[in-house]
């Protein structure tokens, strides 16, 4: 999987210039191609130099590595408040927390559910919704991320 290899080349790079990998997305842009989105984060959080860091230090990459040839362009961001999850260590930290999910086939007859995480499996999730409680597989979910104004108001009030 393309994806995997990525996340171990960059892995190294992102850790040298003192920030971690917290996940990468695939994208295309209406004539401007695929372009990969790479999520940096750290202890201390992270701000524009830290992006333009770990940026610089890719670019040399981006352009002479065989990995990165199907890509037009990469982006680096900082993963936000409303940050998106992509492994299940990092749904472990956001227990007690809304997100919202968009799954790959509907449970329940749903495809987006918005919800309490409640606990985090080896192979699902629980989320408590405003009806019941329902377990997703992490295979099953297409992207999670955590809620905007659920991320605000913890901080707002905490």
């Amino acid at each position: 999987m393309i994806k995997k290899d990525i996340e171990i080349f960059l892995g190294p790079l992102i850790k040298a210039s003192g920030c971690e990998l917290w996940g990468i997305e695939v994208t295309s842009a209406k004539g401007k191609g695929r372009i990969l989105r790479i999520f940096i984060d750290a202890i201390q959080g992270v701000d524009i130099s830290d992006c333009e860091k770990v940026s610089k230090e890719i670019d040399y990459h981006f352009q002479f590595e065989a990995i990165f040839s199907e890509f037009a362009s990469f982006e680096v961001s900082s993963p936000g408040l409303d940050r998106r999850l992509f492994k299940s260590e990092q749904y472990k930290n956001f227990i007690g927390d809304v997100v919202s999910l968009v799954l790959f086939s509907k449970v329940n007859n749903l495809r987006k559910i918005k919800g309490t995480l409640l606990e985090v499996l080896e192979s699902e999730i629980s989320v408590k919704t405003e009806g019941e409680i329902i377990l997703l597989k992490f295979s099953n979910i297409e992207k999670c991320k955590l809620d905007l104004e659920d991320q605000l108001n913890k901080k707002k009030n905490g």
